[in-house]
């Protein structure tokens, strides 16, 4: 009731300001969102706010597997709800596409008869990590803090090096890591049957965002590569809309491959990292509206160019 109170109260401040364009609302799963986008597969949109995942779910005939938790234990909670109106009295597992806060620090409000599965890397990220973006993300705002209030990371039920097939009953879910590229820890979740892939970072409409000293450009782009090889009709990412490969693969690697160019470029010329940064951003312009997040891009390819 506390948090319910709180985001109404901010929701209230929000709309009486005149900072309304640039305050995002409070990063709460929307839970009845909630909507099937194929046969076996919900989603719970994030509604394109800041600090929310698509949240999913697989429904097989004997088992249920949640994808992400939202910010928090509140959201873990909210999401498990939904989980277990879907699952009746079915397994539960639950996996996260990364371990950013928004993505995996909801996963302690599951039950300990939920299964949580987590690669091999994605614990190597956990162990490098801690917590510490989440104390970043709690200084935001109140809202933020108690969100994130007493979250720690769960430890994982099954762990798997490259490949998990998860059997759902009627229906299975493909676990693989993908290597580093937003983290070390990347995963997605593919659903061969009704060519449904949710994606993580590594393929949607925001900029890509190179989040870990691990990150890799060429690692990127053959992430991309195999993602385009599955063929996938519904792309869930991370954050955003959902769309296909022609919309996020696509533009990926476009994006990637205009900062490598432009990036190697720079270093041939005897640029120095700053002046590529600066150098290449420019050249970029109004298309990329996240200076940030292109910044690390340039970054990564600078370290990679010849």
């Amino acid at each position: 009731m506390k948090l319910i109170c709180a985001a109404a109260t901010l929701s209230f401040a929000l709309v009486s300001s005149p900072l309304l364009a640039q305050t995002p609302p409070p990063p709460i799963v929307k839970v009845e969102g909630l909507r099937q986008i194929s046969v076996h597969v919900h989603i719970i949109p994030d509604n394109s706010v800041p600090l929310v995942p698509n949240v999913g779910y697989v429904v097989g005939d004997s088992a249920v597997l949640v994808i992400d938790t939202g910010l928090g234990p509140p959201n873990g909670k909210a999401v498990y709800d939904v989980a277990k109106k879907l699952a009746g009295d079915k397994q539960l597992y639950l996996v996260s596409t990364h371990i950013h806060p928004e993505h995996d620090l909801g996963a302690q409000s599951f039950p300990t008869t939920t299964k949580l599965i987590r690669s091999t890397d994605e614990i190597k990220d956990i162990a490098e990590q801690g917590l510490s973006l989440a104390v970043i993300f709690a200084k935001r705002s109140e809202i933020h803090a108690e969100l994130l209030k007493g979250a720690e990371f769960r430890k994982a039920d099954i762990t798997f090096e490259k490949d998990y097939d998860l059997d759902l009953g009627g229906v299975t879910a493909k676990l693989t890591a993908m290597g580093a590229n937003h983290t070390l820890g990347d995963t997605i979740i593919w659903i061969e049957s009704e060519r449904v892939l949710f994606s993580g970072d590594i393929a949607m409409r925001a900029q890509p965002a190179f989040a870990s000293i691990h990150s890799s450009r060429r690692q990127w782009l053959a992430s991309l590569d195999k993602l385009e090889a599955l063929k996938p009709a519904i792309i869930v990412p991370s954050h955003g809309p959902t769309g296909d490969g022609s919309i996020f693969i696509n533009g990926y690697r476009t994006y990637l491959n205009e900062v490598r160019d432009r990036t190697e470029a720079e270093k041939r010329s005897g640029r120095s990292i700053d002046q590529t940064v600066e150098a290449v951003t420019a050249a970029f312009g109004e298309r990329s509206p996240d200076k940030g997040r292109l910044a690390g891009a340039i970054k990564a390819a600078y370290a990679e160019a010849p």
